[in-house]
């Protein structure tokens, strides 16, 4: 989807939350120059050819090149990853338990999205699910969903953030208990972005070792014009119902013209332009197929 007015003001705040997020001691006209960087960049683009995402994969590049760390979110993405990793046994025995466990592993894998691993209040998942109802998707197209999964029996998912990639290991486990002969595809970015998931992280919580997973493109979404070989010949394929999860891959896929319709979005609004898009409160919890 294009660029919208709502995104402009919040990629140049991003550079602020950037510095003080990974706590650099920075000066006022290293952040202005950031900025700068940021506003010329989108100058030479034509807005309406380009996402907000893809906008940010130049952003955290550039925070990269001037502080001269190639991944300046890898420890945070660490810490992400064994903080969920802490509840993985306790939620997993939980949704095993549940009368559809599918559909609250989807949950878990949604309500990972939800939680701000770099703030200091207690994370309360397992609480949040056993007060969780279908009630709490403001849009569930999951009887849709289950459906294309039936008839297909072929699923690429479209991962987004670290520590909640281990939630994501819980839907996959659960999905081949129920369907054993389910071929999972799961995507990773292929370079660090932000907070995103790569495949150091799947081996990491040792993802690699339960489905194949592959490289999608270096951006905090899916930057089409870069993506790999292998992601393509997945992505483009028709036998595939697609899984894309988070707002960056939303952002980045949304009025896009592809082959496969067979694609849902699961994700948080977490902010006003999604607030406008999908007609729903800031925080809502949308499970939707693409129109």
């Amino acid at each position: 989807m294009k660029l919208e007015p709502e995104c402009v003001g919040c990629l140049l705040n991003q550079v602020l939350k950037a510095f003080k997020l990974l706590e650099i001691e920075t000066s006022r006209d290293l952040i202005i120059k950031t900025q700068k960087g940021v506003m010329q960049f989108l100058l030479k683009q034509d807005l309406d050819k380009i996402s907000a995402p893809i906008v940010g994969k130049f952003l955290y590049s550039k925070i990269g090149e001037l502080i001269q760390v190639q991944d300046p979110y890898k420890e945070l993405k660490t810490e992400y990853n064994e903080l969920a990793l802490y509840y993985y046994d306790e939620i997993k025995k939980f949704v095993f338990k549940q009368e559809d466990p599918i559909f609250e592993a989807i949950v878990v894998s949604a309500l990972g999205n939800t939680i701000d691993f770099a703030s200091q209040h207690k994370i309360d998942l397992v609480n949040d699910l056993k007060t969780f109802t279908p009630d709490d998707l403001v849009i569930n197209d999951y009887t849709d969903f289950m459906d294309s999964l039936k008839k297909k029996k072929k699923l690429l998912i479209l991962g987004d953030n670290c520590g909640e990639i281990v939630f994501d290991k819980i839907m996959i486990e659960v999905l081949k208990n129920r369907y054993p002969e389910l071929e999972i595809i799961y995507a990773v970015r292929s370079k660090p972005i932000i907070n995103d998931a790569t495949m150091e992280d799947a081996r990491k919580i040792n993802l690699t070792s339960l489905v194949t997973v592959i490289e999608s493109s270096g951006a905090p979404g899916i930057d089409l014009n870069d993506i790999t070989p292998e992601f393509k010949r997945y992505f483009y394929s028709k036998d595939y119902v697609i899984l894309s999860k988070g707002q960056g891959n939303f952002e980045t896929l949304n009025d896009v013209d592809i082959p496969n319709q067979d694609l849902f979005y699961l994700l948080k609004a977490k902010c006003i332009l999604m607030k406008r898009i999908f007609k729903v409160p800031v925080g809502s919890l949308i499970f939707k197929m693409r129109a």
